[in-house]
């Protein structure tokens, strides 16, 4: 409902309610209705020229030359509008969202903090956790057990491995977004083959049809970055909440995530940290506890120098929680992962 409520309101250019929906209601800003169109293109398309200006200011993406910039100048009623559009300034798109989730994500994708793997593809490193590649594609899972076993330092040297189509799937695999140039949507494409991911695939071939489209009825537009956002973190979300799964205790897995837990039984999850809770080890990784949370990244720093290691794998440093049992942690630990997590609710009589 509030989701076309937006949609509404920047057609009406009823700005009070757009902000309403957006800073109370928390609505998101790039949400796309059935005829893939944001509410950004509406806004401009019906002339409301400070809706515009809002939109903008509070993470509307509007890059030039890519199907949603071309779109929104071509669609513009005014030219002040037109004129707004190509002067607005934007790093990323996403810095003035208000998702911690997905701005995690992005920063542990471009700092690589804690990153265990490195990818040279023809003269270029991209720093990358085996955990998240692994939990998101078969293909990585696979490679890091067989051929790619213990190497911390990888080299693709095929001369069909593209490196900015390589860096794209690995945008897709951390945060579910990809941008690339047009001319290399069809390196994309075979990486994405490769790495067994079907659904982006599918998700190319439809926006680059709608860029033909688009670019054909509409003479003088240039559209030279192709993206694909997803609809929202569902896939993403389960995929990493399989790291969870993996942190848990065997003997503490019934009733909590998904049953019957066969995905973990083969999958090898490459932890670093181990949390140690009323007798039970969990078995974590310190870019996800250090990246969400200050107050793990603070305890980590204060006490590595004093923790312990696990006998079973002495590289991995433990660290003993105390004042919190392990039916909460793990509903921590659910959170931490995956931005989602059951929640416990008292009812008082």
């Amino acid at each position: 409902m509030d989701t076309s409520d937006l949609f509404s309101s920047c057609r009406k250019g009823d700005i009070y309610r757009v902000r309403y929906l957006v800073e109370q209601r928390d609505v998101e800003l790039n949400v796309r209705d059935k005829w893939d169109s944001t509410p950004l293109y509406y806004a401009c398309l019906c002339g409301h020229e400070d809706l515009v200006r809002y939109l903008l200011a509070n993470g509307a993406r509007c890059e030039a030359n890519t199907f949603d910039g071309e779109r929104c100048l071509y669609g513009a009623l005014s030219d002040p509008i037109r004129r707004l559009l190509k002067e607005y300034k934007r790093i990323t798109a996403k810095c003035m969202q208000r998702d911690y989730y997905d701005d995690f994500l992005q920063r542990l994708l471009e700092q690589g903090s804690y990153s265990d793997t490195m990818f040279l593809v023809h003269g270029m490193s991209f720093c990358a956790h085996r955990c998240v590649l692994g939990a998101r594609s078969p293909y990585f899972a696979e490679m890091f057990e067989t051929k790619w076993k213990g190497k911390n330092m990888i080299a693709l040297k095929h001369p069909l491995i593209n490196p900015a189509a390589f860096g794209s799937i690995l945008q897709y695999l951390y945060t579910g977004r990809l941008d690339i140039d047009v001319e290399h949507v069809e390196d994309c494409k075979r990486l994405a083959k490769q790495c067994r991911l079907q659904d982006l695939i599918e998700e190319l071939e439809e926006k680059c049809k709608k860029v033909y489209e688009f670019v054909s009825s509409k003479p003088g537009t240039c559209v030279k970055v192709l993206t694909v956002e997803p609809s929202g973190n569902g896939r993403l979300q389960e995929d990493l909440a399989m790291l969870a799964d993996c942190a848990v205790p065997a003997e503490l897995r019934v009733g909590f995530g998904e049953l019957p837990f066969d995905s973990t039984d083969n999958f090898c999850s490459y932890p670093d940290l181990c949390f140690h809770i009323q007798g039970y080890n969990f078995l974590c990784h310190k870019s996800f506890f250090c990246g969400r949370s200050d107050y793990f990244k603070a305890l980590l720093q204060d006490h590595f120098c004093e923790s312990q290691e696990l006998q079973s794998q002495p590289s991995i440093p433990v660290i003993t929680l105390h004042n919190i049992n392990e039916e909460t942690f793990t509903r921590v630990l659910y959170y931490i992962y995956s931005d989602d997590t059951e929640v416990i609710t008292l009812q008082f009589q």
